[in-house]
């Protein structure tokens, strides 16, 4: 009788030990999404403010075209920024 509780015993800890694992995988990939997300939109965020010190300058020669790449910017930040939950 007591092997059988035993088995049955170790047979529970593993499968303990499996959902425990699952769990911890999900959360991890979870977390590991959000982490991009997020450095995904700061470097928007990044070559955004670059871009608008570069426009405050006068003396550059290619305003148009930084001034196409901040248009541009803005909508890819809108489209990260609503992506986001």
């Amino acid at each position: 009788m007591d092997n059988i509780i035993a088995k049955k015993l170790h047979y529970y800890k593993q499968l303990q030990k499996k959902l425990d694992a699952y769990n911890t995988k999900a959360s991890s990939l979870t977390f590991r999404k959000h982490i991009l997300e997020r450095q995904k939109l700061n470097n928007y965020q990044n070559e955004y403010d670059k871009i608008r010190g570069l426009l405050s300058q006068s003396t550059l020669r290619n305003v148009p075209d930084l001034k196409k790449r901040k248009d541009d910017l803005e909508k890819l930040g809108a489209i990260a920024v609503n992506s986001i939950r």
